[in-house]
């Protein structure tokens, strides 16, 4: 089994990675500027092919990809990515974002389209709303004490609570109300999964676990019901999609300074390992999950490249922006010098990745 976890995540990773820099290959083709080397993963190469301008390539180390772009990356001002015009820059150097957007909305097409249009997200932070869709929140029981009162029940892992003795419930704080105003009383839960489930939640019970003796996770159902967001369903959930995750990242940040917690940054953060993990997880729950975390990373991939980290798509293009302004100032020879620290700031965040991943994903790794 641990073969066929690497096989796979090594075919997701490598898929990802692929779409990015075949949209800079792409960019760059189309411009007019020459694409020295093209390849998935790092050398030392396995297999190459020369064809015309480009050598096609795939590396042994399977952790990126290359697309190997005349000038971008040197101090040569003549060189053919330099004799195009801002445009043509700003698309080559976001083509592999757009790349990986596109891919992920072609994915998207089939995931929810054959879902009824309908698709479901565990929430980080409970006030988020997505921008297009019907949105209603409901309480998901995520674990189960032992010996609490739903231990034992038909209660599945990962369903949710839509209502409580026949009445709507509204997400996690009301779920967490009306159970405390239910203490000592028998009530009747009525699941996602279409189970009725009668329990008593407890007058007594350990200060960390509460009536009912369960974790809960807010969870969002999301239905798209107009013909416009049916058409363009792959694309309006990508942007719901992005969206969140900005939402999400600039929420993980607020909380961490709000309350001095720079372990929810990191805890928050993932490398390979955590890909592997996860990868591992989402093998066990069918081909739709494995298509939807392909989807979902390919999304990662590009926003990730959004960010304005030196030698990341997203400095390239403030640069290409300011290099407009001034050229003088903000010349070439400054772009490689900044993008040359940042790559070791990435090295070095990568190895920290990796050992952090491997403690706190230890437990699946070796399951």
């Amino acid at each position: 089994m641990f073969i066929i976890d690497i096989i796979v995540f090594f075919i997701i990773l490598g898929i990802v990675i692929l779409v990015h820099e075949f949209g800079h290959f792409v960019a760059a083709k189309k411009s007019g500027v020459i694409v020295h080397e093209f390849g998935i993963g790092f050398p030392p190469k396995i297999w190459k092919k020369k064809k015309g301008e480009t050598e096609y390539f795939i590396g042994a180390i399977p952790f990126g990809g290359m697309c190997a772009i005349d000038g971008e990356e040197s101090e040569d001002n003549n060189s053919t990515y330099d004799r195009t015009n801002v445009w043509q820059k700003l698309w080559i150097c976001g083509g592999g974002i757009l790349m990986n957007i596109i891919f992920a909305s072609f994915l998207f097409y089939f995931l929810i389209g054959f879902s009824g249009f309908n698709f479901q997200q565990g929430m980080m932070f409970s006030d988020y709303e997505f921008p297009f869709g019907n949105q209603a929140d409901y309480p998901s029981i995520t674990y189960i004490e032992e010996g609490s009162p739903l231990y034992g029940s038909d209660f599945e892992l990962g369903d949710y609570v839509v209502a409580i003795n026949g009445n709507k419930i509204e997400g996690v704080d009301n779920f967490v109300s009306v159970v405390a105003e239910n203490k000592g009383s028998e009530i009747i839960l009525s699941t996602g999964l279409g189970k009725e489930i009668a329990v008593t939640p407890r007058i007594d019970y350990p200060d960390t676990e509460g009536p009912l003796g369960v974790g809960l996770r807010e969870l969002a159902i999301v239905s798209y019901e107009s013909l416009i967001e049916k058409v363009f369903v792959g694309f309006i959930h990508s942007y719901n999609i992005i969206d969140y995750s900005f939402s999400t990242i600039g929420d993980v940040f607020s909380y961490a300074f709000k309350n001095n917690s720079p372990e929810v940054i990191g805890q928050s953060l993932a490398g390979p390992i955590g890909i592997y993990a996860i990868t591992k997880v989402t093998l066990t729950q069918g081909l739709y999950a494995m298509i939807n975390l392909i989807a979902i990373l390919s999304i990662a991939v590009g926003i990730t490249n959004l960010l304005p980290i030196p030698a990341m798509d997203g400095a390239k293009i403030i640069f290409t922006l300011l290099e407009k302004i001034n050229k003088n100032i903000f010349s070439k020879k400054l772009q490689v010098k900044i993008e040359s620290v940042g790559f070791i700031f990435l090295i070095l965040l990568a190895i920290v990745l990796i050992f952090k991943d491997f403690f706190q994903f230890k437990d699946i790794i070796f399951k």
